[in-house]
């Protein structure tokens, strides 16, 4: 946190954000160490009360999806009623969040290794190496979409269990 932030005092607004950012109680201990260099105190129950409102509309179930689709962690922080469910429909998004950027990722790979084969340089045991890493990566690159077409699957029916649509 800045001076300012901390001068501010906003200690229910600091705490409302960090419950829709979905932030443990520990986050608190970050903003009071910041603020102590400016020898300024935090606010714990606004702070607290603040972050209760927040973790409220952050705990929603229809959020779970949004959380793991924009890859964000979830660190357990919605009542125990509902955190298990919410952590069920959290990871089954957020498998769907990594296969999507390891396939770009692999796909940058595969560009850069076909690129890299068209250079009139090579010798032979280097086109012979980077085909071989070609054919690895192109492997790698099916698995990876029969993953996210299998996590697609499962949030498409956690969806409509949620939803209740067809």
């Amino acid at each position: 946190m800045s001076r300012e932030d901390c001068l501010r005092g906003d200690w229910f607004g600091v705490g409302l954000r960090d419950g829709l950012g979905g932030e443990t109680g520990q986050r608190l201990a970050d903003h009071a160490e910041a603020c102590r260099e400016y020898g300024i105190a935090v606010d714990q129950p606004a702070y607290f009360a603040g972050r209760e409102q927040g973790l409220a509309d952050y705990c929603r179930l229809d959020n779970a999806f949004t959380e793991g689709l924009n890859g964000r962690q979830y660190r357990h922080v919605c009542p125990p009623a509902i955190d298990g469910q919410f952590a069920r429909y959290h990871a089954v998004a957020y498998a769907v969040y990594e296969d999507r950027n390891e396939l770009e990722r692999l796909q940058s790979d595969l560009s850069g290794k076909e690129s890299h084969l068209r250079d009139s340089k090579l010798t032979d045991k280097e086109r012979d190496r980077l085909r071989s890493e070609l054919r690895d990566l192109d492997r790698r690159y099916d698995h990876r979409r029969q993953d996210l077409y299998f996590h697609e699957r499962q949030l498409d029916d956690l969806r409509r269990e949620f939803f209740g649509y067809r």
